[in-house]
């Protein structure tokens, strides 16, 4: 009885280490994955910030519009593209730095600053 109880622990334990499912190469995505708000400048991404506070930032003036919104797990490639902002929002340059963008988004803005 004690053999016959190895044996059958034993069948076991070869089956259940057969049978598991080993993950394939072709199974690896090869996007970036993103769940940041992103937003692309002239080939420059720059990522949600914050809000600003009322006087924080002096608007210079309209840089220009998202053209096109994506899906929000991909990170934009395209100018004008993100991955947040809804087709049509206004984005702003701003006095304080080159590398900071404001993005109006309903009665507040969006602080968007470069990725390092």
């Amino acid at each position: 009885m004690k053999y016959y109880f190895i044996y059958l622990l034993s069948c076991l334990m070869i089956v259940s280490g057969c049978s598991s499912n080993a993950q394939d190469e072709s199974d690896v995505s090869t996007e970036e994955v993103s769940y940041v708000a992103f937003l692309n400048i002239e080939g420059d991404n720059y990522y949600s910030y914050d809000l600003a506070e009322k006087g924080e930032y002096t608007i210079v003036e309209e840089f220009g519009e998202v053209q096109k919104k994506i899906e929000g797990d991909i990170i934009p490639n395209e100018n004008l593209t993100s991955n947040y902002l809804l087709e049509g929002t206004k984005i702003f340059t701003v006095k304080e730095s080159p590398e900071i963008f404001l993005a109006k988004v309903q009665d507040e803005y969006e602080i968007y600053k470069k990725m390092p």
